[in-house]
């Protein structure tokens, strides 16, 4: 299905649109989307925020989530119409001797939905430079009659609740939530296509991430989190923001700053040389904190190149979309 940007879609246009897989299942959507990583994974209050924001995210789900699941369970589970996600179980991982992860979406396995939600906050027994995320997906028109900087404000507060050591937040591509359909999705060559033609919107694969990312942010979106504790290795927020101009306005948050890229977010279109300059602007700013992410996150497209003799197309691939907004 083609996106056609002769005139501006709207964002009922643009929920519509998707990639296939090759059984026609919806393999990637465009929606909105926050990533969020953050530290201190075992502690009971982190966890008790956790299961907040979880608890915040199914009530704008509504009645619309048919599948989740918990640490441990070996299939999803399925609801039924007016049955609800037991918040028994939610309150029990608060208890940092269980695992604590969860997973909710509003279609099957291995579809893309505007409706998903991920948290993971126990992979590795709580070191301290581990990162546990959360991962959720929204549609445009959720936000249609909401008041002005609703995604804005609700980005904050997320950042506020889980003191986030770096996050991500804008337009962005909505991939099926669960692992398989997930990975399927990131190796169609058409996915690698239109991820590098629409640079602006965001792509990201949580458990890489939260590996790769530990001292360093990944890339940016049109908000990004960025603790105190990494921007002490740029000046501070106030160093940053000199240098990325007057387009971009920095919100506090209870353990850094929150960076916005222009008014708006952006889809941008390489294809065309549309890439937002409030962007560029963003990403030159936090070239330094970027991390050295050593895995490959997007699969280059058939017969891309040039790629140095020895080196992988896919880490080549990965590492150039990562540095997009280095703005040369």
């Amino acid at each position: 299905m083609q996106l056609d940007l002769s005139a501006l879609p709207t964002p009922a246009e643009l929920e519509q649109f998707y990639i296939a897989f090759p059984d026609g299942r919806p393999a990637a959507r465009i929606g909105l989307r926050l990533s969020l990583y953050f530290r201190h994974l075992g502690e009971a209050e982190l966890r008790k925020s956790l299961v907040r924001c979880i608890e915040h995210y199914l009530s704008l789900a509504g009645d619309r989530i048919k599948l989740y699941s918990f640490a441990n369970d070996r299939q999803y589970r399925k609801l039924k119409p007016g049955q609800h996600i037991d918040t028994e179980k939610l309150l029990a991982m608060i208890n940092p001797e269980k695992e604590f992860e969860f997973d909710a979406s509003a279609a099957d396995e291995g579809f893309a939905t505007h409706w998903a939600l991920s948290v993971m906050s126990s992979q590795i027994k709580f070191r301290e430079d581990e990162l546990g995320y959360m991962l959720a997906y929204l549609p445009f028109t959720a936000l249609e009659n909401a008041p002005a900087r609703s995604f804005t404000k609700f980005f904050l507060h997320l950042c506020n609740a889980l003191s986030v050591d770096h996050g991500y937040g804008g337009m962005g591509w909505v991939l099926p939530f669960d692992l398989g359909g997930h990975n399927g999705a990131l190796n169609l060559p058409e996915f690698a296509q239109q991820a590098w033609r629409f640079c602006a919107l965001d792509v990201d694969d949580p458990s890489g991430t939260m590996l790769h990312c530990k001292d360093g942010i990944k890339s940016i979106n049109w908000l990004t989190a960025v603790s105190n504790r990494l921007l002490e290795r740029v000046g501070g927020a106030d160093a940053v923001a000199r240098m990325a101009g007057h387009e971009i306005i920095v919100h506090p948050y209870s353990n850094g700053s929150v960076f916005q890229a222009g008014a708006n977010p952006q889809i941008g279109d390489s294809y065309q040389g549309l890439i937002p300059p409030a962007y560029i602007a963003l990403g030159k700013a936090l070239k330094p904190l970027r991390a050295a992410y050593k895995d490959t996150l997007l699969y280059a497209p058939a017969n891309y190149g040039p790629v140095p003799a020895g080196e992988s197309p896919n880490k080549v691939f990965t590492q150039r979309w990562l540095a997009r907004f280095d703005g040369g």
